[in-house]
């Protein structure tokens, strides 16, 4: 029989599979990636996980300053009869209408206009823009409040130079809500900007080029190349947005404190109230698990929406 002269090896022939291995070799194995996770993770555990579940404990109980008694789902029973709390659910439902839709379509016709601009031109509108996100919110909340002023605020003393009445911008419950919307249409989008004007920087030439010569209009091109380009980035901006909608709380307490009449008060502010004022903080807590189901349920049906073509 012919000896061969070279023993061929299939590489990892020899390997044993990671499945294979006992649990402590594996733990073995990955003991550094589990050491520079670690503080990570206990920053999670300590500050996130824990007080996420201890809340929803809380939420079946009465628990005031005073007592601390199992009560069951009664504390859901009570919301489902408290009219304030389903005013705040309109108020929250109206605040994410508002927002999320018209944000993500003007962070997108600003980046487009930013992108169009010199290199030095986009650094400083992309700064300017996202200038707010390094500033308090309380001072920006402050420096709203001046320009919504009824006595000499720069928004009424426009109306008044131009002949109107002046208006009372968060005294009135039919301009309260509105008026933190636009405040926060004014200083919320700086991130989303920077993030789909890098986008569209990524986008390849080539692929308007192609376009161009094939008679496509501007127009073609944005709706054919640009925006489904975009799409993870819209998407990214749409949820986020949306999770920042739902819990829009220093512009409602500063600026208005809720009012008037519950006009502004939102999920995040009634969870504030039931537990900070009225130290009934069982009945607060089910408001948190509440609010927890409301944002998990939007982002899965936006994860779903997008979830066809664009990767995480």
């Amino acid at each position: 029989m012919a000896i061969p002269d070279r023993l061929t090896v299939e590489p990892g022939a020899f390997r044993v599979r990671r499945s294979q291995k006992p649990f402590a070799a594996r733990i073995v194995e990955d003991a550094w990636g589990y050491f520079f996770i670690a503080p990570s993770l206990l920053a999670f555990l300590v500050f996130s996980a824990y007080p996420m579940v201890d809340s929803i404990l809380l939420s079946f109980h009465h628990l005031t300053l005073r007592t601390n008694e199992w009560v069951g789902l009664q504390n859901y029973a009570d919301l489902s009869t408290n009219a304030d709390f389903y005013l705040v659910l309109k108020n929250t439902a109206l605040y994410l209408v508002l927002i999320v839709p018209v944000g993500v379509v003007l962070s997108v016709v600003l980046s487009v206009l930013v992108f169009r601009l010199s290199t030095r031109a986009q650094v400083f509108f992309k700064s300017a823009y996202y200038l707010p996100h390094v500033t308090a919110g309380v001072v920006l909340s402050f420096i709203w409040l001046y320009l919504y002023d009824p006595g000499f605020g720069l928004l009424d003393y426009v109306l008044q130079s131009l002949g109107f009445q002046p208006v009372l911008w968060l005294s009135n419950q039919s301009t309260s809500l509105l008026s933190i919307v636009v405040m926060y249409h004014a200083i919320s989008w700086g991130g989303a900007i920077i993030l789909i004007t890098a986008s569209l920087g990524g986008i390849p030439e080539h692929l308007y080029e192609a376009a161009r010569i094939d008679g496509a209009s501007q127009l073609r091109q944005t709706l054919a190349i640009t925006l489904p380009l975009l799409k993870p980035a819209i998407a990214y901006v749409a949820i986020t947005g949306t999770i920042g909608a739902l819990q829009i709380f220093t512009e409602i307490y500063v600026m208005t404190g809720g009012g008037p009449n519950y006009a502004t008060a939102n999920l995040v502010f009634f969870i504030y109230d039931r537990g900070f004022t009225m130290f009934d903080f069982g009945s607060a807590s089910a408001v948190a698990v509440f609010l927890l189901v409301v944002t998990v349920a939007v982002a899965l049906i936006q994860f779903r929406i997008f979830s066809s073509d664009v990767e995480y």
